[in-house]
């Protein structure tokens, strides 16, 4: 699923990119744009000494590289972790002693330096020996059990160092015990980011139900603001449940999506736990979060806004 790799910034220095590696270096950038995203250690400093390392290659190699980075950036696939004492001017071995004390608390897909060091480290020389694309790039849809030990394997790499986070799940109501714990879980995994949590903004769409008793359906959304009340103690985000209504023989909401500001995640049979569910997972293109939220806006959504609860306000809408 979603790929969360370190690559040590000696990597891109000009000593070793060479002419028979560099477009290997490429490629791996390439597929994370799509697949996954690259952990920037010590925060910006990361960057800044790779962009530097970069900006003293070759015209054609520093283009390329460039260019890619570019992209890596305008996704928000680089992300900085808080520095962890490393400072400016020393060795990979510095830099990948960084890498595998945070490797310890939540292990990344691979780690990437100049040479072999450790046994979970790939070297920029084995990249010429692999499928880059088959290992790092989109590997399809996997089935798994949605209970808790699979959906933190599918949601821990992808929401760690999000900022952002859309849930849309027609059936996600959080009077239902099984959505409680599915939220719990999603905040929990949300900007973790290894231990240095930070709070965030979680938007849920669900569907809209017309009630015989008006009176039931307040009951409900009520609900929802009471266990928003009660969660707020225990997790820091903000968090917003909108209901949708689709009009009579329009389109319905169906899809379950979580999208945040790098990456969509598709569930086929919600974003529920349940341990004796499977679903199918599987990743969105990048380019079509845009599309999919544009449904959720009211200006250009197909489908009508009825409500909007919060811990502080509930609103409905005729």
């Amino acid at each position: 699923m979603f790929k969360e790799i370190c690559i040590t910034p000696q990597v891109f220095s000009s000593e070793k990119i060479t002419d028979s590696n560099w477009k290997d270096v490429k490629n791996l950038l390439e597929a994370l744009s799509n697949s996954g995203f690259i952990l920037g250690l010590n925060n910006k400093q990361w960057l800044r000494t790779v962009l530097d390392n970069i900006n003293h290659l070759p015209n054609k190699k520093r283009e390329r590289l460039q260019t890619v980075m570019g992209i890596l950036r305008d996704r928000q696939r680089i992300v900085g972790h808080p520095n962890q004492g490393q400072s400016e001017g020393e060795g990979e071995d510095s830099w990948l002693q960084v890498a595998t004390q945070l490797n310890a608390i939540c292990p990344f897909y691979k780690i990437i330096a100049t040479a072999n060091h450790y046994d979970q480290t790939l070297s920029i020389e084995e990249l010429e020996e692999i499928n880059i694309s088959d290992i790092f790039g989109i590997t399809g849809s996997h089935h798994y059990l949605k209970n808790t030990e699979n959906l933190t394997h599918v949601l821990r790499p992808f929401l760690s160092y999000a900022k952002k986070l859309t849930i849309i799940d027609p059936y996600l109501y959080l009077h239902l015990p099984r959505n409680k714990e599915s939220l719990r879980l999603i905040a929990q995994e949300f900007r973790s980011r290894r231990g240095e949590r930070e709070a965030g903004k979680i938007v849920i769409h669900c569907r809209w139900e017309d009630r015989p008793n008006k009176r039931e359906t307040k009951y409900y959304i009520k609900k929802w603001q009471a266990f928003l009340q009660e969660f707020s103690k225990e997790s820091p985000h903000e968090i917003e449940v909108n209901g949708w209504k689709g009009e009579e023989n329009a389109q319905k909401l169906h899809d379950r999506y979580l999208i945040t500001n790098q990456g969509g995640l598709v569930s086929a049979a919600g974003t529920d736990k349940d341990d004796f569910q499977q679903s199918e997972w599987s990743m969105k293109d990048y380019n079509e979060r845009s599309e999919i939220l544009l449904q959720y806006n009211e200006n250009s959504s197909p489908f009508s806004l009825k409500c909007c609860v919060s811990v502080d306000n509930i609103e409905t809408f005729d």
